[in-house]
């Protein structure tokens, strides 16, 4: 065999050896769970308990519940992230309930002390498990979704198939493949890829008044990602906010005026 065959076999092999590690170990990049239970932290969010909530696939999700104060305040459903448990969002979340919000956080199957392996359609499960835990125990008038960061591919979708009261977006894209894409641009991603996470994909069908925010400077989910996806909400109520900063999920404290002012938008007059 000449040696230029030899050399063209060799990239050739090396790059077949390459997609199939990335295959195969994808999971692993995309979910890098967390396994310690969030059950020993609950106290961090005043007034939250525990709750193990049962999947249609035989799955114990462990979440935090805090009930609203009263009919007046919201209750928010969160979609955390793709890193670490509920134990580093305490702050935000102690802080989204101060006024008197009710709240069901979610640790996604793999995460925090919860059953089974994560997956697109797993955390899909996970999502409808949880808002059907919550609507038998409060309206879905009542609810808003927040998603961060992954979460928001969720949420997205979640608020595409039904109406509920809000829907907030903490750093949001337009697809998880879209990232990928421009991470390893030198493989065929959207061929390889066991989890797209198409937010563009249900963005157009979500009615809820939608609250966005997003750093202009996002290593992680690019901005213009967050820009295109605000967009194609098809919510005729929408609000997106730009955070001049080099960030990522970054800390409500001052985004709470925000928040404060969405929920008062969407009806709500806080009580606690």
């Amino acid at each position: 065999m000449k040696k230029p065959s030899i050399v063209l076999l060799s990239i050739l092999l090396f790059y077949s050896a390459a997609c199939a590690y990335m295959f195969v170990v994808q999971r692993s990049l995309l979910f890098p769970t967390d396994p310690d239970d969030v059950a020993q932290w609950v106290a961090q969010v005043p007034g939250a308990e525990n709750q193990v909530l049962l999947t249609p696939d035989g799955f114990g999700l462990k979440v935090w519940w805090k009930a609203p104060a009263s009919p007046t305040n919201p209750v928010y459903l969160y979609f955390h992230g793709n890193s670490e448990t509920l134990l580093s969002r305490a702050e935000r979340l102690a802080a989204l309930t101060a006024e008197g919000a009710g709240l069901l956080a979610l640790s996604w199957r793999g995460y925090g002390g919860s059953e089974g392996s994560p997956s697109e359609a797993g955390l899909m499960t996970d999502a409808r498990t949880a808002l059907a835990w919550l609507v038998e125990r409060h309206a879905l008038a009542q609810v808003i979704l927040y998603g961060e960061s992954l979460g928001t591919g969720v949420a997205v979708n979640l608020a595409s198939q039904v109406e509920a009261a809000g829907l907030i977006l903490d750093s949001p894209y337009t697809a998880i493949v879209d990232i990928a894409a421009e991470r390893y641009w030198w493989l065929p991603v959207k061929l390889l890829s066991r989890d797209h996470f198409n937010s563009m994909q249900f963005a157009p069908l979500v009615q809820e008044p939608a609250f966005v925010y997003h750093c202009s400077d996002d290593r992680i989910v690019p901005y213009d990602q967050g820009k295109v996806l605000f967009a194609a909400l098809g919510s005729q109520d929408k609000t997106m906010k730009t955070l001049q900063q080099r960030c990522h999920v970054p800390s409500i404290e001052p985004l709470l005026p925000d928040l404060k002012a969405f929920e008062r938008r969407l009806g709500f007059r806080p009580q606690i």
